[in-house]
C-alpha cells in the first residue's frame, strides 16, 4: 500500500491565529509605505503570502483591519506599560504614575510612524477619503486608569478615575504628538521636558503631595 508524501519544501498549512498575525504584520507594512488611502487589500495579502480570499475569512473590510490593527497597537502598548509599571513595587503609587507617563512618551516616539499612520495623522494621509470607524475600546487608555485607580491614599477632593484618565491622557497624547514637528536632534531634550511637565500637571491634578 503505497503512502502519500508531502511535496519537498512545501510548508505546512499555518494555524489560523498564526496566518491572522501574518495579515496585520503586512498591513503594518504596507500602510507604513503607502498610507491608509494608497493601501490596497491585494498588496497586503501577497505580503502576507496568502489568497485574497483568507483575508475576508478575518476581515469584511479595510475599515475592519484598521480596527484590528488598532486595537493591536493599543494592547502592545499597554503590555509594554504594564511591565514598566510592574517593576515598581504596588506600595509606591505615585513611582507607578510616573513610570507610566514617563514610558507613555517613550513609547510613542519609538511607534510613532505606525501610530500617525493608523490614526490618520500623517502628512500622506491628509487628504485620505477612508473613513474608519471610532474604536469603542482602548486597552492602553483602560490600562491608565485601572492605575489612577489603585491610589489607595486618594483625597476627598481627588477627580474621578475615570475622568482624570481621560484628561491626563488626552493632554500627553497631544503632546507627544507635536514633539514630532521639531527636529529629530531636538525630540530627545523636548521629550525629557515634556515627561517633567505632564508629570507635574498629573500630579497637580491628582492632587498628589509633593
Amino acid at each position: 500500500m503505497s503512502r502519500r508524501r508531502s511535496t519537498p519544501g512545501r510548508p505546512r498549512t499555518k494555524p489560523a491565529e498564526e496566518r491572522y498575525a501574518d495579515l496585520l504584520d503586512a498591513a503594518e507594512q504596507v500602510l507604513v509605505e503607502r498610507g491608509i488611502h494608497a493601501a490596497r487589500i491585494d498588496e497586503v495579502t501577497e505580503r502576507a503570502g496568502v489568497a485574497i480570499g483568507t483575508f475576508y475569512l478575518y476581515f469584511g473590510s479595510k475599515n475592519d483591519l484598521m480596527l484590528a490593527l488598532r486595537a493591536r497597537f493599543n494592547d502592545r502598548l499597554a503590555r509594554r506599560q504594564d511591565a514598566a509599571v510592574s517593576a515598581l513595587p504596588k506600595d509606591d503609587w505615585v513611582g507607578r504614575l510616573d513610570a507610566w507617563l514617563s514610558d507613555a512618551v517613550r513609547a510613542y516616539l519609538v511607534h510613532a510612524e505606525l501610530h500617525d499612520v493608523l490614526y490618520d495623522h500623517t502628512p500622506i494621509n491628509a487628504n485620505s477619503t477612508v473613513q474608519v470607524a471610532l474604536d469603542t475600546e482602548n486597552a492602553h487608555l483602560d490600562a491608565f486608569r485601572r492605575l489612577i485607580a489603585e491610589r489607595r491614599d486618594a483625597p476627598k477632593d481627588a477627580p474621578d478615575p475615570a475622568m482624570a484618565a481621560n484628561l491626563i491622557y488626552s493632554a500627553w497624547y497631544g503632546a507627544t504628538h507635536m514633539l514630532l514637528h521639531h527636529q529629530a536632534d531636538e525630540i530627545d531634550r523636548l521629550a525629557d521636558d515634556l515627561i517633567a511637565s505632564i508629570t507635574d500637571l498629573a500630579h497637580r491634578y491628582l492632587r498628589v503631595e509633593p
